[in-house]
């Protein structure tokens, strides 16, 4: 549907069209009121109501549903991420993007939601995210326009070794459906999942990782939140993992909570500010569950929530969606004393 797409950075001159689509971003100062348009989740947000949704690939896809009339002959990102990279190319190649569409918004949920896709998605969003960082911007995005068609219909010539790399999903699933890892609802909106020690390992360091946005897939984490997000994409999720001396404890939110999205659960009293770096949380409740939790650990640890009295250091907002866990002094992870059916 549109003609050709261009990468603006910072300082960056506006594209020689007379309209602008941005896509999975703001214009900035390049955007024109009245001539060109935003399809974004990114705060803050100029997207028209009625394509607004979830991901920015999703919103181009609904702009495709129904576009605007004129003449829209560019489309313009300012970063490099999976969500970005499909968005532009909804637009772009837009006849494959339609026969695909549940693939290609599925990849993007797994970058920018942590969320789950089917394996043709997993495919897509692997296959794109190994090669995003080596090299430039446009560059990126030419490579991963050639490889999309072969990520999804499995002849890329790296299917092999991407599956390999995809396997902590698999076995992530095959656990929780085994009742390996177990799973309880304990009410519409929270689900419990225990891991043993037998799944989790004695190694701290993966027991405790929590993979950043759109991070590949990898051996570096135990139960990642892709795999919860199969059953529990709109719940929070406790998630406690046995230890040689006691129990992880996190609670995660859904994470989808930074972007500007549409028909999605809100968890009440979350707000996010402008972009993705900060937010305040007022749940008096839930702060006081975490102040009982706190006087009945005979730790040496503190029980911390996000966006709250109880948060400490700011810099706990960067490991969203991990929203509250039991920590040590420098923040990370702590063995806590308390059993999961306490917590």
């Amino acid at each position: 549907m549109i003609e050709r797409f261009e990468i603006v950075t910072e300082g960056s001159q506006r594209p020689d069209a007379e309209r602008v689509i941005f896509c999975d971003g703001t214009g900035g100062d390049l955007f024109r009121t009245g001539a060109d348009l935003e399809l974004s989740h990114w705060r803050p947000n100029r997207t028209p109501r009625e394509f607004r949704a979830g991901t920015s690939t999703e919103i181009c896809f609904r702009f495709l549903d129904h576009p605007l009339p004129g003449s829209w002959t560019v489309a313009v990102n300012n970063h490099v991420d999976i969500d970005g990279i499909l968005s532009v190319y909804v637009l772009v190649e837009s006849r494959h993007a339609l026969a695909h569409r549940e693939t290609i918004v599925q990849a993007a949920e797994m970058g920018d939601f942590w969320g789950w896709g089917a394996t043709a998605a997993q495919r897509l969003f692997q296959g794109v995210t190994r090669f995003m960082k080596q090299g430039e911007g446009r560059e990126i995005y030419e490579t991963a326009f050639r490889r999309i068609p072969c990520l999804i219909d499995g002849t890329d010539p790296e299917i092999p070794e991407i599956d390999a790399s995809l396997s902590p999903l698999k076995l992530g699933v095959e656990y929780v459906e085994r009742h390996e890892i177990a799973r309880t609802l304990l009410g519409d909106r929270l689900a419990h999942y225990i891991v043993p020690l037998s799944i989790a390992g004695e190694d701290d360091r993966r027991a405790a990782f929590v993979p950043e946005f759109n991070e590949v897939i990898s051996s570096r984490g135990v139960f990642w939140p892709q795999v919860r997000a199969r059953w529990d994409a709109e719940r929070i999720c406790l998630v406690s993992i046995e230890r040689p001396g006691g129990w992880f404890h996190e609670l995660w939110f859904p994470g989808y909570l930074w972007a500007d999205t549409e028909n999605f659960w809100q968890v009440p009293g979350m707000q996010y500010h402008d972009g993705m770096g900060s937010y305040s949380f007022d749940h008096p409740g839930l702060v006081s569950a975490f102040e009982s939790l706190q006087s009945l650990d005979v730790g040496v640890g503190t029980w911390r929530l996000g966006g709250t009295r109880l948060q400490g250091d700011p810099k706990f907002q960067r490991i969203f969606p991990l929203m509250g866990k039991y920590c040590d002094g420098e923040g990370a992870t702590a063995v806590s004393s308390l059993v999961p059916s306490i917590v």
